[in-house]
């Protein structure tokens, strides 16, 4: 989709500064600026920062570029303007078979989306045959961010206990019940080969400047471990106690949208720093403003969750907030329905609906027009 001409939004409210402003906001060349330029009358809108979402799972088709262009079109039609996608790299000849994620990093780069799509990865950590195929992967496709979790013991509990689930569970990421029991077997009999396989991944990451830290911890002291081969980040994690002690020590802690619950349990508890779209990333505007209160006073505080928190995480000075001279990325809400009606990034409206519709083509001029 083509940029935007310079335009200035007008008579909506905006989140600048840290606070709800009515003012207006100017763009211009894919930035924010200022200046008396031609107006969109946004009455009735709210006007905020562009979501940056650390965690964006894609969905799980063959086609990479669809997978792709999936991922984009629904992070514009859910606010998020930056994304770090995050193939899962688990079982053979499962929906997250290797190649898959190897597939997909390398075509991030070079395939345009709705978005701005970044490489990261989730990594099932008891894969330590993989070690080597890992550390290649790495070093070509530098993903931004990376996530260190396992499924496996959990799997291993299920098969005990309950067959027939996990015939459902296999079904689920595209394998035979017995594939799924072999795969984890041949897991279970590596375990000895875990710690040695995670201190390579984590020498690597902190070669080559990137960013990882633990996913879906299930108690402080798994927390702990994982702090210690420095992964530092904890994503989504399960219990109090791993949220409270990557806390204490001053670690961010990503809550998932897709577990909203467990989420507002631990912001009553004063835990968390980045709100994440973790395969939910329609969840996470709605979740924003619930928790922001019916007359929005926590918006501005629940926002930067959203978009200034992760962008400081991710070292982007360029975007997160509405700032003269940062990058327009922003995400246009219906007040009173609470619904997107607009995204734009970069400059570029990359969603569109609604009312909003009518009121950006009523002033859309030279032959530009938002689909």
């Amino acid at each position: 989709m083509p940029p935007l001409p310079s335009i200035r939004l007008t008579g909506a409210t905006i989140l600048r500064e840290g606070e709800l402003r009515q003012r207006s906001v100017a763009i211009s060349r894919g930035r924010i600026t200022k200046g008396p330029l031609p107006a969109v009358d946004l009455t009735g809108y709210l006007v905020l920062p562009g979501i940056v979402d650390m965690y964006f799972k894609p969905s799980t088709e063959p086609e990479t570029s669809a997978r792709i262009a999936r991922a984009g079109a629904r992070a514009a039609a859910a606010g998020i303007t930056t994304a770090w996608v995050a193939p899962l790299w688990s079982w053979d000849n499962s929906h997250d078979d290797p190649s898959q994620a190897e597939a997909l990093l390398t075509a991030l780069p070079r395939t345009p989306a709705a978005a701005d799509l970044r490489p990261a990865l989730r990594i099932e950590t008891f894969r330590t045959d993989c070690t080597d195929r890992l550390i290649a992967l790495t070093q070509a496709h530098l993903p931004q961010v990376t996530y260190l979790g396992s499924d496996l013991d959990r799997l291993l509990e299920l098969q005990k206990r309950d067959p027939d689930a996990l015939e459902t569970e296999a079904a689920g990421v595209g394998m035979s019940a017995r594939g799924l029991a072999r795969a984890i077997a041949l897991a279970d009999a590596r375990r000895r080969e875990l710690p040695r396989h995670l201190c390579r991944l984590a020498e690597t990451f902190d070669d080559l400047g990137l960013q990882y830290g633990s996913l879906a911890d299930t108690g402080g002291e798994q927390r702990e471990a994982y702090s210690m081969i420095g992964a530092r980040i904890a994503a989504c994690p399960q219990t109090h106690s791993a949220g409270a002690v990557a806390c204490a020590i001053g670690e961010p802690v990503l809550l998932s949208a897709a577990q909203a619950p467990l989420s507002r349990n631990f912001l009553r508890a004063g835990i968390g720093d980045v709100l994440v779209s973790a395969g939910a990333p329609e969840a996470l505007v709605p979740l924003a403003l619930s928790l922001a209160g019916p007359d929005l006073a926590g918006l501005p505080r629940i926002w930067a969750m959203l978009s200034e928190e992760p962008a400081e995480i991710m070292r982007l000075a360029d975007r997160g907030t509405l700032d003269y001279g940062r990058r327009a990325d922003m995400v246009i809400i219906r007040r009173d329905t609470g619904q997107i009606e607009a995204t734009i990034c970069a400059g570029q409206l990359t969603y569109l609906a609604g009312e909003a519709r009518t009121r950006f083509r009523a002033m859309m001029t030279n032959g530009i027009a938002a689909e």
